[in-house]
């Protein structure tokens, strides 16, 4: 009956500790489900933002395709969002070597130019970032390409803001 009895308890332990690390692991994943990245509790403030954006190097035809209005997507089809107001254009500015061996800024002659604008989108500012539409972080200084039904181009963000509340 003794045998038993250290049986009984020891296999009572070890099934305990079990048990517990089980108990344990459940919910730790329960933690990381309800506070993870994609999770439902993610404290943001969702809504419009406006992002500006800097394009260089373009051809100047392209002109056409930065008016307000024009809808971008992201190259795997995720809607970025619309300009807002024309772009203002810029000769690119270009690096040449004078005859002294300095280089000297000058502005492109052959019709390439800057693109400066801003795109009205819809996300959620968290405390990590903006979230584009629940699917991709963007932040200021990212690089990013960009479409529309005519062309593609690589902007970069320079700024993220709300939109502010028109009465």
């Amino acid at each position: 009956m003794k045998k038993n009895a250290k049986k009984l308890r020891g296999y009572s332990a070890a099934d305990m500790f079990l048990w517990l690390l089980l108990l344990l692991c459940i919910a730790g994943i329960g933690i990381r489900i309800a506070v993870g990245d994609r999770s439902m509790l993610t404290k943001g403030i969702p809504g419009e933002y406006l992002i500006s954006y800097v394009a260089t190097d373009l051809h100047s035809e392209y002109s056409d395709y930065f008016s307000e209005g024009m809808e971008y997507y992201l190259e795997d089809g995720t809607p970025f969002g619309s300009l807002t107001g024309d772009a203002v254009f810029t000769p690119t500015r270009e690096y040449l070597e004078d005859e002294n061996g300095q280089y000297v800024a000058s502005y492109s002659s052959s019709g390439r130019v800057d693109v400066k604008g801003t795109a009205k989108v819809e996300g959620v500012m968290t405390e990590r970032g903006f979230l584009l539409g629940n699917q991709m972080y963007l932040g200021v200084n990212m690089s990013l390409t960009v479409c529309s039904t005519e062309m593609t181009a690589d902007i970069l963000i320079t700024d993220i803001s709300k939109v502010s509340v028109q009465n």
